[in-house]
């Protein structure tokens, strides 16, 4: 499995990372997947995009949960190496867990595509070229996105209180500050009290609500929330306090889409999710994985991207001028694409370089490199630098990052259009 063409310890094919061996290079035929669970709307979204990616590619596919536990993770990780697999795609267990499963695909010879977590300053170019890139929808501009339409449906004015996410998390900081930020643009907008844990879970997310209703009963009028299954929590206990407010939330869960589709004619209701498309996430991997058995190597700027999702509402020419975003959807089309009977909008095929051609591959999502500038997103900061450690060179240089960027914003098409 290790012996593919092209690529040194940098990860770059010749120096510009425009290798392919057209189809020539090693063996791919069974991948792998990691998930933290498989038992909530988002990771089975996910699942079944990564199903349906696979048999594109006629690959033999396994996905398990890890649980939050990286040694359970790492076992079932060599239990699929040894059964035969040729890649690994999804989520480390969490943000620690990255470096040691990046560790396990370099010695197993196997390519490795993450989401979601990663190691405080551990770059793709530290682990070496089986890590073929890092990609998250980037947490403080759509934390932003959110709050802004929460703001908004509140007229513009008013209190609310923030529910957060788990502690510590590259998701939850960044949708923090993604909030601070929206608040700058909102001064008739006040936060009541401090932020209450919500920890993506929805009795958590009741209890926190429950303390705000006691403490400030109707003088809340909005609810941030910092994914939907946490909006779910605080939708009931408004519902049985007769709160009627705006409520916003994060993933695109079947439930709350489906709530902003029918919302009550009064009463408190969820506006707006934001998706980052996990049928996308996992067909991406796996046109990635595949692309490098044949060759290919990414660019530095390719090997950590920020990625794009929709703002799901239920009238989105309602918010387009007033909210900054590439893509709104109404909900029939997401269910329908996400959890319904049709197969996801993609061409699979399309998002790979060795099949489509540098000139011609389409993400079908928008995606921009992660540059130095952005790594306080990944609550990368001075303080948490590994003593002695020295960012890649790579990094201090803008034109190829600058050059990345616009032949991706060239290249994406949106398949909701």
């Amino acid at each position: 499995m290790a012996g593919c063409a092209g690529g040194g310890g940098d990860g770059s094919s010749g120096g510009d990372g425009t290798g392919t061996g057209g189809g020539d290079g090693s063996s791919y035929d069974q991948v792998f997947a990691t998930a933290p669970t498989l038992e909530n709307d988002y990771w089975g979204a996910f699942a079944e995009g990564y199903k349906t990616a696979a048999n594109a590619w006629s690959l033999n596919h396994d996905i398990q949960a890890n649980g939050a536990s990286t040694s359970d993770m790492l076992s079932q990780f060599d239990s699929a190496v040894t059964g035969g697999a040729d890649a690994v795609v999804g989520t480390a267990s969490k943000d620690s867990g990255v470096p040691s499963l990046a560790d396990a695909a370099g010695q197993a010879g196997v390519p490795f595509v993450e989401m979601w977590a990663m190691g405080k300053w551990y770059t793709p170019l530290d682990a070496g070229e089986h890590f073929v890139q890092y990609n998250i929808p980037e947490p403080v501009r759509t934390g932003a996105l959110t709050a802004r339409i929460l703001f908004e449906a509140m007229g513009g004015k008013g209190n609310f209180v923030h529910v957060t996410g788990l502690k510590g998390t590259v998701g939850a900081n960044g949708r923090n500050m993604g909030v601070e930020e929206a608040m700058k643009d909102y001064p008739n907008i006040k936060r009541l009290g401090d932020p209450l844990p919500g920890d993506w879970n929805r009795q958590k997310s009741r209890e926190s609500m429950q303390s705000f209703v006691s403490r400030f009963g109707d003088k809340i009028d909005g609810v941030y929330a910092q994914n939907d299954t946490e909006a779910q929590g605080v939708l009931t206990v408004c519902q049985e306090n007769n709160l009627n407010v705006p409520i916003v939330g994060y993933d695109g869960i079947q439930e709350t889409v489906e709530a902003i589709q029918n919302p009550p004619e009064n009463g408190p209701r969820i506006v707006a999710t934001f998706t980052s498309h996990p049928p996308w996430q996992a067909g991406w991997a796996l046109a990635k994985t595949y692309d490098w058995h044949n060759g290919w190597r990414p660019k530095t700027p390719e090997r950590m991207m920020f990625s794009g999702g929709s703002l799901v509402v239920k009238e989105p020419s309602k918010w387009k001028d007033k909210i900054d975003h590439d893509r709104f959807l109404k909900p029939q089309p997401y269910l329908d694409a996400v959890f319904g009977s049709e197969d996801p909008p993609y061409d699979w095929k399309k998002m790979s370089v060795v099949e489509s051609g540098e000139d011609a591959f389409d993400p079908q999502n928008k995606l921009v490199p992660i540059r130095k500038s952005d790594f306080y997103q990944l609550l990368w900061t001075e303080d948490n630098k590994p003593s002695g450690y020295s960012l890649p060179e790579e990094y201090n240089q803008s034109k190829p990052f600058d050059e990345v960027e616009q032949t991706y914003a060239d290249r994406w098409s949106d398949p909701y259009a």
